[in-house]
C-alpha cells in the first residue's frame, strides 16, 4: 500500500478545495428550458416590485429563450448615484446575491476622459463588468425574496443606467486560473511552513 504523507494529504486537500471552487463557479451548464423560462417570466409578470418596462421585458425573454447555459458578463454603463447611502447599501446587498450564484464584479472604472463617441451622445461616470454563471442565476435572482429591496436600492443608487450581457471571447483575466495559482502558492506556503514537523512527513 503506497505510503500516506503530510505532503500527499496537502496536495489532495487543496486538489478537493479546486474541485469545489470549479463546481460551485461553473459557466457551462445546460440551457433553460421552456418549462424555467415560463416560470421566470410568470414569476416576472406576476410580481408588482418585478415589472420591467416592456422592451426589457422582451429582452428578457429573448435572451432566455435563446439561452445556451453558459455564463456571460454583464456590461454597465452607470451615471453616479443620486444617493451615496443607497449605492453603498446596494452594493453590500447585491454581492452576496452574486456570490451565492457563482457571480462577481470583474471590472469597475470610471472614465478619464471623453474620446470617441457619437456626437450628442451623454456621457457616463462609471463603467462595472459583472459576471454570472449563467442566465438561470440571473433570472433566480431578480425573482428570489431579496429582489424588492434590490431593485428599490438600484432605483435610489443610479441616476441612469445602460447594460447588456457579452460572452466573452478573449481576455488575460482568466479567474479558474488565478484561483489555481493562488491555490498552488497556498499548497507551496504550507509545504514550507509544515515540513519541519515530523507529523506532516510520516505516513
Amino acid at each position: 500500500m503506497p505510503r500516506v504523507t503530510g505532503p500527499g494529504v496537502l496536495s489532495l486537500a487543496l486538489a478537493l478545495l479546486y474541485a469545489v471552487f470549479i463546481y460551485w463557479y461553473g459557466g457551462a451548464g445546460r440551457p433553460l428550458t421552456p418549462e424555467e423560462t415560463a416560470h421566470y417570466l410568470a414569476l416576472i409578470d406576476g410580481r408588482a416590485h418585478s415589472h420591467p418596462n416592456p422592451s426589457l421585458r422582451a429582452a428578457i425573454e429573448f435572451i432566455a429563450r435563446n439561452d445556451d447555459g453558459r455564463e456571460f458578463f454583464m456590461v454597465n454603463l452607470i451615471d453616479d448615484p443620486e444617493d451615496a447611502e443607497a449605492a453603498a447599501a446596494y452594493n453590500r446587498l447585491i454581492i452576496p446575491e452574486l456570490l451565492k450564484r457563482g457571480g462577481h464584479p470583474v471590472f469597475v472604472s470610471r472614465p478619464i476622459s471623453r474620446f470617441i463617441e457619437p456626437e450628442g451622445l451623454e456621457g457616463w461616470d462609471q463603467v462595472a463588468i459583472v459576471r454570472y454563471r449563467s442566465f438561470r442565476d440571473l433570472l433566480d435572482m431578480i425573482t428570489s425574496e431579496h429582489a424588492p429591496e434590490i431593485e428599490e436600492l438600484k432605483a435610489g443608487s443610479v441616476s441612469k443606467t445602460h447594460a447588456f450581457p457579452v460572452h466573452l471571447q478573449f481576455s488575460l483575466i482568466w479567474t479558474r486560473f488565478i484561483v489555481a495559482a493562488m491555490l498552488i502558492a497556498l499548497g507551496v506556503v504550507l509545504h514550507l511552513a509544515l515540513r519541519r514537523f515530523a507529523f506532516y512527513a510520516r505516513g
